[in-house]
C-alpha cells in the first residue's frame, strides 16, 4: 500500500472513529433526555395525584362547583348534602321507616326499592322535589317583597342561635365542624343558616298564601253540600273475617284517620284439605252469624269476640278516609243506626255495624294557654316532684296576670314569656278554629265544656308522648263551624295545590358532576 493510500485510510478511520463516538455521545444524551423526561412526567403524575387527593379531602370541590340547577338558581354538593341528610335523618327517626323494608346497617345505594332503582335514589328524588318547591316559593316570596312576621322572624333567630351551639356537648371544639360531620362536607354555620333561612321564608310564603285564598258563605255552603259524604264522620263497628284462616279466626278492624290497619289474630294453617273456595265460604258464614245476631252495638262486639275470638273495635272516620271496599254502604244516605252487612274483600268478608254520621255541626274553639312542662328525670319519667312544681308555676302565673290588668292582651304577653309551647308561645299563645278531639284529653274537655265563655281562665293538666306538664288557660271564643271550616279547607288546598302546581312547571331540575357526591 502506497504512503497515499495509508494517509486515506488512517484519515477515514479518524472520521469514523469520530463519527461513532458523536453516535454514541447523541446516544448517551437521548439517553438522558428520555430518563428526566420520565422523571419529570412522574413527578408530574405524582403532583396530579397529590392535588387530586387533597381536593377530594377538602371541600373545594363541595363547596365551589354547581351539583344542583333548581331553575336559575344554583346549589354546591354541601348544600344539596344538607338537604339530603336532612331528609334521611328525619325518615329514619320517623315510625314509619322501619316499615319501608330498609336495612339500616347497609347503604342505602345498595339497596333496590325497585328494580334498577336504590333507595338513594329515592331518597335523592325526593329531595330534589323539596328543594325545587322550597327554590320556587322562596322566589316568588322575594318577588312579591313578602317578609316574615315577627313570630316566625323570633322562631328563626332562635334556630340559628341553637345552631352555633349545636356542637356543645359534643367531641367537637365548633359548630362548623358539628355540622360537616352530620350534614356533610362543606356544611357549616352559614351555609346551613343560610339554607334554614330560606325554608323558613317559603313555607312562611306558602302559609300566607294558602290563607290568602278567600270564600263566600255560599261558596262554602255549595261545596259543602257537593262533598258532604266525604267531609263528614262516620262512627261504626267492622271486623274482617280473613278467607285464608280457619273460620274460627279473625281480626277486628280498626280504622283511624287516613291509617287503616287490620289486626289478624294469631292462628294455626288451615287444614290441608281445604280449599280456597271453602275457606272463603267459611268466612263468609262467620261474618253472617256475626250480624244476625247483632240487634246492638254491645250484641256486635260480643258476636264478634265468641265467634273470631278478638275485640271488635269502635271505629270514628272521615268520608273520605274510609276504606273502599265498604265506604260507599257507610255513605248511604239511607243508612241508620243498628244497619249491618257483610262485604266481600280480597281473601276475605266484613262484618260491618252502623252507628252514626256526624255532619260536623259544632263551632270549634279559639283558646290562649300557656304550657308550663314538668322537667323529666335522668330516665325519661316524671316525678310526682316535677309535675308538682309545674303546677306550681302554673298557678304562680295565673295567679300574677290576675293581679294585673287581667286582660286577654296580658294573657298573651305572659304566653310569649313563658309558654313552652313552641308552635304557639310566639302567637302569645293562640289556637284558633280548634275542633272536637285534636287537644290531648284534658285540654280538649276544659275547651269544649258545657257552658264555656269567653274570658273563662284556668289550668288543666295533659300529657302526650313527648311532654308532662299544665296548661293555663284562656277561652277566648267560639271559632267557625267545623263543618263550614272543613269545606274552606279543601277549597283552599285545592286552589293552593293548583297555583303550587303552575308555579312548579316553571322550574327545570338538574344536576351537575359534584351532585355524584352526595351518597
Amino acid at each position: 500500500m502506497s504512503a497515499s493510500q495509508q494517509k486515506k485510510l488512517r484519515k477515514q478511520q479518524r472520521e469514523e472513529g469520530t463519527e461513532k463516538r458523536q453516535i454514541a455521545q447523541k446516544k448517551i444524551e437521548k439517553a438522558h433526555r428520555r430518563s428526566r423526561n420520565i422523571k419529570i412526567t412522574a413527578v408530574a403524575v405524582i403532583a396530579v395525584i397529590v392535588a387530586v387527593v387533597i381536593v377530594f379531602n377538602s371541600t373545594l370541590l363541595y363547596s365551589n362547583f354547581t351539583a344542583v340547577k333548581i331553575g336559575d338558581v344554583s346549589y354546591t354538593a354541601a348544600e344539596y348534602g344538607f338537604f339530603y341528610n336532612s331528609y334521611v335523618k328525619n325518615l329514619e327517626s320517623s315510625p314509619y321507616f322501619s316499615y319501608m323494608g330498609i336495612d339500616p346497617a347497609k347503604p342505602y345505594n345498595k339497596q333496590e326499592y325497585e328494580k334498577g332503582k336504590t333507595w338513594a335514589d329515592f331518597f335523592k328524588e325526593s329531595v330534589l322535589d323539596q328543594m325545587k318547591e322550597i327554590t320556587a316559593l322562596y322566589e316568588e316570596a322575594q318577588k312579591e317583597g313578602f317578609k316574615l312576621s315577627d313570630s316566625d322572624q323570633a322562631a328563626l333567630n332562635s334556630s340559628i342561635e341553637t345552631l352555633k351551639s349545636s356542637h356543645e356537648g359534643s367531641d367537637y371544639s365548633n359548630a362548623d365542624s358539628y355540622l360537616a360531620s352530620v350534614y356533610g362536607k362543606g356544611c357549616n354555620v352559614k351555609v346551613v343558616s343560610s339554607l334554614i333561612e330560606k325554608s323558613y321564608i317559603a313555607q312562611a310564603y306558602a302559609e300566607h298564601k294558602n290563607a290568602s285564598f278567600s270564600y263566600s258563605a255560599d261558596d262554602i255552603k255549595s261545596y259543602y253540600e257537593q262533598n258532604k259524604d266525604n267531609l263528614d264522620n262516620y262512627t261504626y263497628l267492622s271486623c274482617f273475617i280473613d278467607g285464608t284462616k280457619s273460620s274460627s279466626e279473625g281480626s277486628s278492624d280498626v280504622s283511624s284517620a287516613s291509617d287503616i290497619k287490620e289486626t289478624v289474630s294469631p292462628s294455626a294453617s288451615p287444614s290441608g284439605s281445604e280449599t280456597e273456595e271453602e275457606l272463603m265460604e267459611k268466612a263468609k258464614s262467620t261474618a253472617e252469624a256475626i250480624i244476625s245476631r247483632s240487634d246492638s252495638a254491645e250484641a256486635f262486639k260480643q258476636a264478634v269476640l265468641e265467634n273470631v275470638k278478638t275485640e271488635a273495635s269502635e271505629s270514628t272516620s272521615k268520608g273520605s278516609e274510609l276504606m273502599s271496599d265498604y265506604a260507599n254502604w257507610l255513605k248511604d244516605s239511607s243508612r241508620k243506626t243498628g244497619d249491618t252487612t257483610v262485604i266481600k274483600s280480597g281473601s276475605g268478608y266484613y262484618a260491618l255495624y252502623f252507628i252514626s254520621r256526624d255532619n260536623n255541626s259544632y263551632y270549634t274553639v279559639n283558646v290562649r294557654h300557656i304550657l308550663i312542662k314538668a322537667v323529666a328525670d335522668k330516665n325519661g319519667s316524671y316525678t310526682d316532684e316535677a309535675k308538682a312544681a309545674a303546677k306550681k308555676k302554673a298557678e304562680d302565673l295565673l295567679a300574677k296576670w290576675k293581679s294585673g290588668e287581667a286582660t286577654e292582651e296580658s294573657f298573651a304577653q305572659l304566653a310569649k314569656e313563658n309558654s313552652e309551647d313552641s308552635g304557639s308561645n310566639t302567637n302569645g299563645g293562640l289556637y284558633e278554629n280548634v275542633p272536637k278531639g285534636e287537644m290531648v284529653a284534658e285540654f280538649n274537655d276544659w275547651c269544649f265544656a258545657e257552658g264555656r265563655k269567653p274570658g273563662d281562665r284556668g289550668i288543666v293538666y295533659g300529657e302526650s308522648g313527648s311532654y308532662s306538664g299544665y296548661h293555663v288557660m284562656y277561652y277566648v271564643g267560639p271559632g267557625k263551624l267545623y263543618r263550614d271550616k272543613l269545606a274552606e279547607d279543601n277549597l283552599r288546598s285545592k286552589d293552593f295545590s293548583e297555583w303550587k302546581t303552575a308555579l312548579l312547571e316553571k322550574y327545570d331540575v338538574s344536576t351537575g358532576f359534584t351532585a355524584s357526591l352526595i351518597k
